[in-house]
């Protein structure tokens, strides 16, 4: 369920705080502690946010699920008619593809989301399939053929993965239910994403967009972004 009493984080600010706890645990160890999961999906629905930002031009904010599902809430707001605006609220289910998977992009996705018996997502759930397995070679018309010989729910999947040579560059494929390419600098984008990085919203009010009112200043808190327990996850680690 959205907690509309939580803050909402611009993808950029996202981003942000995904480095600053890399800087004080290692890339590692936030990659491989399952109590740093958030991170991960936190930072590919905020770079999948950037692309789309670049498409559609709408001020996406996100927060982080204190569920098991889903995984991110994201949002976006628009003008509708003279000073209406509407809001709308996207649930993101975010799967990792590591280096130690031995199936095919394909078959990864079908099977961990899109058709697992455990899972039932609606038409509105984005899949996203993270990659993080180095040197992975995606044949996305293939990919698309095999998406397409299978009976699932959701309308939009994506992947999102790191372009081989350019640590600052990232491609965003939909890969469902058409195949569209975004290369994106997600560091010259995060830098020139408009502010306010942190702001609350309120379910049911319609008016002209102001992202002054109610925005706050920002207070640096890595854990508060992705829900962790800073106690915790501090004692755990030796950090003060």
């Amino acid at each position: 369920m959205i907690n509309m009493q939580n803050y909402w984080y611009s993808p950029a600010y996202v981003i942000y705080m995904a480095e600053e706890l890399a800087k004080i645990y290692g890339q590692a160890i936030i990659d491989r502690d399952t109590v740093f999961q958030r991170v991960g999906e936190m930072k590919g629905s905020a770079i999948l946010s950037l692309a789309m930002n670049k498409v559609d031009g709408h001020r996406y904010f996100m927060q982080a699920s204190q569920e098991e599902f889903p995984d991110v809430f994201t949002l976006y707001q628009e003008e509708i008619v003279g000073k209406n605006v509407d809001t709308k609220y996207q649930t993101v289910e975010v799967v990792e593809y590591r280096p130690m998977m031995q199936k095919g992009v394909a078959e990864f996705i079908l099977d961990s989301k899109l058709i697992n018996p455990k899972k039932a997502y609606d038409e509105q759930t984005i899949i996203v399939c993270y990659i993080r397995k180095f040197g992975t070679f995606i044949d996305f018309n293939d990919l698309y053929e095999k998406l397409k010989s299978q009976k699932f729910k959701p309308t939009n999947v994506y992947i999102v993965g790191n372009i081989m040579g350019a640590d600052n560059l990232f491609q965003v494929t939909q890969v469902w239910p058409v195949i569209h390419h975004e290369a994106i600098d997600y560091v010259e984008r995060t830098k020139a994403y408009p502010l306010p990085h942190k702001m609350f919203f309120k379910k049911g009010v319609s008016k002209k967009l102001d992202y002054k009112v109610g925005s706050t200043s920002l207070k640096t808190n890595s854990y508060e972004v992705f829900n962790l327990n800073e106690e915790e996850v501090k004692k755990k680690y030796g950090k003060k």
